[in-house]
């Protein structure tokens, strides 16, 4: 059945919306992702050559997008995630969502795509058969959303599309927003799939004629949705725009220099030699005969090799030109300052592009700036977790965990501080500061690395108090070793701790009420 899309604000006129708007936004989106994959347009407008130069090319091209993003990627990791239902703690539902919807690489791969394309996206569903919440990272040029324009937080539609391989069809989902009818009541926000038959791993546009509902999953009145938002993220970097795109200029001009230095130093930058003869009055062919005639070879290309025995047999009047070697450190130094400019207005240490030494003062100026880039694009991904999390709990109904306003995003830091730094920042707040504290802003652990410490911290006080208790035995280090471990045996044993005690030669050895966890017993084994 053919989709209507002559209502405004019916599904079909969203759907007709969205594939309009997805196919706007390919032509850029298909440039960015050519530059940070490393194959942007060629450095050179010779058309004519382009089979040539086809290897001088693809050699002039350094993908410095990609570091320009990675740079920021690389130090944005969360460390938890705190809601209503946890308090200052780190919530152990949530982190189970995290963990099994692997968004440790999810949202790593969503990060770096709103740091190349401006925008990326995230999509809550549950899964049919499990009925658990699933997390998926989503491509921009498959995903468009439409937001009230008082209010760009609040989605009133979004639109995803895919093609399935194996079952020949390509796939159209459109959410909508739920909100209250003409009566006051309330209804939630609804799905809608649409597909066609195609082979092709291309999206075809859209036509009302080639599209049809898919009865399957709800047909024309679609799926209603357990909640009223449409269950689409947005991720969206500073205006929108690819961390590199307003620099691509700069990046196109650094390609075209090392593409002429390219061609330079294969064609022009070594010696050449000519043999010079007077053929005042004679041609051309003649000369060339003749002085093959005269050395005894069939091929002038063999005249001027450059073996280490070669000898050079020349007519009389005959001259040899060599021509000077071509400079080209002009161009390199044109590169390196085209860098240079690249690093300032991307805010990029220039050590990033070209590793180099560099004053204290520089390295620091430099690193902060990065830092500080960092931290904006930190402050605009929380936005968007928060937002994930808000829909996963309204998914799963949990009302307590679903406040937006106390969910809680931690990141690890950004800078990474090397041991001296930690250890002397320790010195200087110890007493001052929590130890928790300590371990998680100085010494840059996470939730459970922190629990690890604490633990063993707590082994360890136990083993203290009971060497503290035979320290007045007056044994060696080596016996002592010797009668724990006869105790320890003998406890796994099933004798008394009291007994076995006094057994091993540990009289007055004092017993906690529990178990001492330096001890395994056979249940535990």
């Amino acid at each position: 059945m053919d989709i209507s899309v002559g209502t405004k604000g019916s599904p079909g006129w969203w759907l007709e919306k969205g594939f309009k708007k997805i196919e706007e936004r390919a032509p850029r989106l298909n440039n960015l992702n050519a530059w940070h994959e490393g194959n942007p347009p060629a450095p050179t407008a010779v058309q004519t050559a382009r089979e040539a130069f086809k290897e001088f090319e693809e050699e002039a091209v350094t993908n410095f997008a990609e570091l320009i993003v990675g740079a920021v990627r690389e130090r944005m990791t969360v460390r938890d995630i705190r809601t209503g239902g946890s308090g200052e703690k780190s919530d152990g539902v949530a982190w189970g969502h995290w963990v099994n919807n692997n968004l440790s690489v999810e949202m790593s791969s969503v990060i770096e795509t709103f740091l190349w394309a401006g925008d990326s996206y995230v999509i809550v569903g549950k899964d049919p058969e499990t009925d658990k919440v699933v997390v998926t990272a989503e491509d921009p040029r498959q995903v468009v959303t439409f937001h009230n324009p008082l209010n760009q937080s609040q989605l009133r539609a979004a639109l995803k599309v895919l093609h399935d391989p194996d079952e020949g069809r390509a796939y159209a989902v459109l959410m909508l927003r739920g909100g209250k009818d003409k009566s006051g009541a309330q209804f939630n926000a609804r799905r809608f799939v649409a597909y066609m038959d195609t082979d092709s791993a291309e999206i075809p546009a859209f036509t009302a004629e080639d599209w049809t509902w898919d009865a399957d999953q709800g047909g024309q009145d679609g799926e209603e949705l357990p909640h009223q938002l449409v269950p689409v993220v947005r991720f969206r970097n500073r205006r929108g725009q690819g961390e590199f795109e307003s620099h691509i200029k700069i990046l196109r001009r650094i390609n075209r220099s090392v593409f002429q230095l390219t061609v330079i130093v294969m064609y022009q930058a070594y010696k050449q030699r000519a043999v010079i003869l007077d053929d005042s009055e004679e041609d051309d062919v003649q000369v060339q005969n003749s002085f093959k005639e005269e050395i005894g070879i069939g091929d002038l290309d063999d005249a001027l090799t450059s073996d280490p025995g070669s000898w050079f047999l020349l007519p009389r009047g005959a001259k040899i030109w060599e021509s000077t070697q071509t400079d080209v450190q002009g161009i390199l130094s044109a590169i390196k300052d085209d860098v240079a400019r690249l690093a300032a207005v991307t805010r990029r240490p220039m050590s990033i592009f070209a590793p180099d030494n560099q004053s204290a003062a520089g390295s620091d100026f430099t690193r902060e700036g990065l830092t500080f880039a960092t931290e904006d694009k930190i402050t605009r991904a929380t936005q968007g977790i928060v937002d994930l999390f808000h829909l996963i709990f309204l998914t799963e109904g949990d009302e307590v965990r679903s406040d937006r306003s106390k969910i809680m995003v931690g990141w690890n830091p950004s800078v990474r501080y090397s041991l001296s730094d930690m250890a002397s920042a320790t010195s200087q707040v110890a007493g001052t500061m929590p130890k928790r504290t300590i371990y998680r802003e100085i010494w840059q652990k996470t939730p459970a690395e922190i629990m690890q410490i604490e633990a063993e911290a707590s082994d360890e006080l136990l083993l203290t108090q009971e060497l503290d208790q035979v320290g007045e035995l007056g044994m060696s280090a080596d016996e002592l070793a010797v009668r724990f471990d006869a105790l320890g045996r003998a406890q796994r044993a099933a004798v008394t701790g009291e007994s076995a005690a006094k057994a091993v030669g540990l009289d007055g050895l004092e017993f906690n009420e529990g178990r001492s966890t330096s001890l395994k017993f056979p249940d535990e084994a």
